[in-house]
Order: structure tokens, then C-alpha cells, then sequence
């Protein structure tokens, strides 16, 4: 029996045919995107007149194509490797992949905390907020809890007293 190199390209472009529209099947009924690890950090801490802190917390998605609802951060924040206090805010925002947002977080500072950040007197500090953060996936996701360890370092703003960027 003699095949003919018609037939042979007939049937291997049928092939390709049916497994590409096997993949693209596949894809709809994966298990869809995961949710990627989320950071938050300081973005600014204010010593306020009444002696209490205000952080603004800047939460971040790493998630290159699913947003996310913030639902909570737990964390203890420490300045220069001394406690700080504690920062427990729920704040119910949506983020749109790869994008960030913020929220603010009052709370009475540790004396430790106090003292670290003003014995830096007018130079950068460095910070550690440790804990959890609960996201879901999209506006509507089931929280998901995600270990928080975030550093980083806040400066003086120049000229403007008690903030620290």
C-alpha cells in the first residue's frame, strides 16, 4: 500500500488541529491563576501630638493577572530591632494586578519603638513588620493568610517635623 504525501500532511495537520483545541481546552478548566504573595510595608509613619503613630501601610500585589481584596494585616512592627508596637487593620481594599494601595494603621507605640526612633534623631531608621496578611483572590476570593516579613528603612521628611518616609 502506497500513501500518498497529501494524505500525510492532511493527517498531521489534523493532528496539530486537534491538539491545539485540546490545550486551549485545558486551559479553561485548570485550576486557574494562583494568587502570588502580597508584601505590605511602611510607607510613612507619623508621630502624632497625642502620642500614638499613624503607619500607612502600602499593600502590594504581585499578581500579574488576578487582583486582590485585602481583608486584614496582624503584625508587629519594630524600629531598629527594638518593638514598636502593633499593627491590626482590616482595611477591605481591592488591588488590580500588580498594582498597590494604601491604608492607615493608629496605634500606641511601644516604649522601646519610642526610644529607637528618637534616639535616630534625624537619620534613616530601619523597620520590620512581621505577621500576617489576609488576601483573596479578585473582590471576592476566600481570605488566604500569607506570612508578612517586611524591612525596609523610613527616613525624616527634610523640614518637616515628626514624619518619617
Amino acid at each position: 500500500m502506497i500513501i500518498h504525501p497529501s494524505h500525510v500532511l492532511v493527517r498531521t495537520l489534523q493532528t496539530l488541529a486537534i491538539a491545539t483545541v485540546l490545550m486551549l481546552l485545558a486551559g479553561c478548566f485548570g485550576a486557574g491563576t494562583k494568587l502570588q504573595p502580597p508584601t505590605a510595608g511602611i510607607q510613612q509613619l507619623t508621630v502624632n501630638s497625642d502620642g500614638t503613630w499613624a503607619a500607612v501601610v502600602r499593600f502590594q500585589n504581585y499578581s500579574y493577572d488576578t487582583g486582590m481584596h485585602v481583608y486584614a494585616i496582624d503584625a508587629d512592627l519594630s524600629l531598629n530591632g527594638k518593638p514598636a508596637g502593633h499593627v491590626a487593620i482590616s482595611p477591605a481594599l481591592d488591588i488590580p494586578a500588580m498594582d498597590a494601595d494604601i491604608a492607615t494603621a493608629t496605634f500606641k507605640p511601644d516604649a522601646a519603638g519610642a526610644a529607637a526612633l528618637a534616639a535616630a534623631k534625624r537619620n534613616a531608621i530601619s523597620y520590620e513588620l512581621k505577621g500576617t496578611l489576609s488576601v483573596g483572590k479578585g473582590t471576592q476570593g476566600k481570605p488566604q493568610p500569607f506570612k508578612l516579613d517586611g524591612k525596609g528603612y523610613i527616613s525624616p521628611v527634610p523640614g518637616v517635623s515628626n514624619i518619617w518616609r
